[in-house]
Protein backbone atom coordinates (compact mmCIF):
# COMPACT_ATOMS: atom_id res chain seq x y z
CA UNK A 1 0.00 0.00 0.00
CA UNK A 2 1.44 3.39 -1.18
CA UNK A 3 -0.20 7.03 -0.46
CA UNK A 4 0.47 10.32 -0.56
CA UNK A 5 0.22 12.52 2.58
CA UNK A 6 0.28 15.61 3.15
CA UNK A 7 0.52 15.69 6.47
CA UNK A 8 0.21 13.38 9.28
CA UNK A 9 -2.49 14.52 11.70
CA UNK A 10 -3.07 12.88 15.63
CA UNK A 11 -6.35 12.10 17.05
CA UNK A 12 -7.65 11.63 20.49
CA UNK A 13 -4.54 12.17 21.84
CA UNK A 14 -3.40 11.41 25.49
CA UNK A 15 -0.61 13.50 26.90
CA UNK A 16 2.08 12.31 28.81
CA UNK A 17 3.02 16.01 29.45
CA UNK A 18 6.51 14.47 31.97
CA UNK A 19 8.03 12.44 29.33
CA UNK A 20 7.03 14.42 26.27
CA UNK A 21 4.87 12.35 24.38
CA UNK A 22 1.35 11.73 23.13
CA UNK A 23 -0.62 8.85 22.11
CA UNK A 24 -3.24 8.99 19.45
CA UNK A 25 -4.87 7.71 15.99
CA UNK A 26 -3.28 8.89 12.83
CA UNK A 27 -6.38 8.92 10.39
CA UNK A 28 -3.97 9.36 7.19
CA UNK A 29 -2.33 5.58 8.05
CA UNK A 30 -4.70 4.31 10.11
CA UNK A 31 -2.36 3.14 13.16
CA UNK A 32 -1.84 4.63 16.21
CA UNK A 33 0.66 6.25 17.40
CA UNK A 34 3.61 6.89 19.44
CA UNK A 35 4.48 10.53 19.10
CA UNK A 36 7.58 11.63 20.83
CA UNK A 37 8.17 15.78 21.18
CA UNK A 38 11.70 16.47 19.65
CA UNK A 39 13.04 19.70 20.87
CA UNK A 40 15.14 21.67 18.50
CA UNK A 41 15.14 24.72 15.94
CA UNK A 42 11.33 24.08 15.75
CA UNK A 43 9.54 20.91 17.94
CA UNK A 44 8.78 18.69 15.94
CA UNK A 45 7.17 14.61 16.94
CA UNK A 46 8.85 11.22 15.61
CA UNK A 47 6.37 8.87 15.33
CA UNK A 48 6.41 5.08 16.22
CA UNK A 49 3.51 2.62 15.40
CA UNK A 50 1.63 0.68 18.36
CA UNK A 51 -0.48 -1.87 18.31
CA UNK A 52 -3.18 -2.96 20.25
CA UNK A 53 -1.44 -4.40 22.87
CA UNK A 54 0.94 -1.63 23.62
CA UNK A 55 -2.22 0.49 23.44
CA UNK A 56 -3.55 -1.88 26.72
CA UNK A 57 -0.20 -1.63 28.24
CA UNK A 58 -0.13 1.97 28.02
CA UNK A 59 -3.22 2.10 29.47
CA UNK A 60 -3.22 -0.50 32.23
CA UNK A 61 0.54 -0.93 33.07
CA UNK A 62 1.89 2.49 32.33
CA UNK A 63 5.37 1.62 33.70
CA UNK A 64 5.82 -1.48 31.97
CA UNK A 65 5.06 0.93 28.64
CA UNK A 66 7.57 3.43 29.42
CA UNK A 67 10.30 0.62 30.02
CA UNK A 68 9.50 -1.17 26.91
CA UNK A 69 9.35 2.39 24.87
CA UNK A 70 12.72 4.01 26.72
CA UNK A 71 14.88 4.11 24.24
CA UNK A 72 12.49 6.03 21.79
CA UNK A 73 11.17 8.13 24.57
CA UNK A 74 14.59 9.34 25.02
CA UNK A 75 14.78 10.44 21.56
CA UNK A 76 16.75 7.36 20.24
CA UNK A 77 15.57 6.28 16.75
CA UNK A 78 15.30 2.50 17.02
CA UNK A 79 13.94 0.32 14.70
CA UNK A 80 10.71 1.16 15.85
CA UNK A 81 10.76 4.90 13.97
CA UNK A 82 8.26 5.01 11.13
CA UNK A 83 8.57 8.18 10.51
CA UNK A 84 9.38 12.21 11.80
CA UNK A 85 8.40 15.64 11.33
CA UNK A 86 11.65 16.75 10.25
CA UNK A 87 13.88 16.03 7.33
CA UNK A 88 17.07 15.45 10.29
CA UNK A 89 15.11 11.80 10.67
CA UNK A 90 15.68 10.96 7.07
CA UNK A 91 18.17 8.77 5.67
CA UNK A 92 19.44 11.46 2.61
CA UNK A 93 22.08 8.62 2.05
CA UNK A 94 19.66 7.18 0.08
CA UNK A 95 19.96 9.59 -3.01
CA UNK A 96 21.62 8.70 -5.83
CA UNK A 97 25.37 9.85 -5.29
CA UNK A 98 25.32 12.24 -8.23
CA UNK A 99 22.55 14.39 -6.20
CA UNK A 100 23.73 13.77 -2.76
CA UNK A 101 27.61 15.40 -3.87
CA UNK A 102 25.70 18.63 -5.15
CA UNK A 103 22.92 18.71 -2.38
CA UNK A 104 24.17 21.64 0.10
CA UNK A 105 21.40 22.22 2.20
CA UNK A 106 17.73 20.88 3.18
CA UNK A 107 15.73 20.05 0.20
CA UNK A 108 11.64 21.46 -0.05
CA UNK A 109 10.25 18.49 2.08
CA UNK A 110 6.51 17.76 0.36
CA UNK A 111 5.24 15.37 2.72
CA UNK A 112 5.58 11.68 3.14
CA UNK A 113 4.98 8.57 1.04
CA UNK A 114 3.35 5.91 3.58
CA UNK A 115 4.92 2.51 1.86
CA UNK A 116 5.70 -1.16 3.52
CA UNK A 117 4.77 0.33 7.40
CA UNK A 118 6.90 3.45 7.15
CA UNK A 119 6.79 6.93 6.17
CA UNK A 120 9.07 8.25 3.57
CA UNK A 121 9.38 12.03 3.39
CA UNK A 122 8.79 13.01 -0.19
CA UNK A 123 11.45 15.57 -1.25
CA UNK A 124 11.68 17.19 -4.64
CA UNK A 125 15.31 18.27 -6.21
CA UNK A 126 15.05 20.25 -9.29
CA UNK A 127 12.55 18.71 -11.09
CA UNK A 128 12.66 15.16 -9.46
CA UNK A 129 10.79 13.88 -6.16
CA UNK A 130 12.57 11.52 -4.19
CA UNK A 131 11.79 9.18 -1.02
CA UNK A 132 13.80 8.91 1.57
CA UNK A 133 13.31 6.16 4.35
CA UNK A 134 13.98 6.96 8.10
CA UNK A 135 17.58 6.85 9.42
CA UNK A 136 18.03 4.98 12.94
CA UNK A 137 20.84 5.40 15.20
CA UNK A 138 23.53 2.93 14.96
CA UNK A 139 24.07 1.95 18.70
CA UNK A 140 20.06 0.99 19.07
CA UNK A 141 20.25 -1.45 16.55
Amino acid sequence: MTNFIQTITVENRQVDKENYFTIGYSPEIEKSLLCVYISWIAGYERYYELDDEDLALFERKREEFLKKYEKEIKAYRTERLIGSGALRDYNFRSLPENILENLDSYPPFNGYVYQNGILCAKIKIEDKYFYLPPIYDEDCR
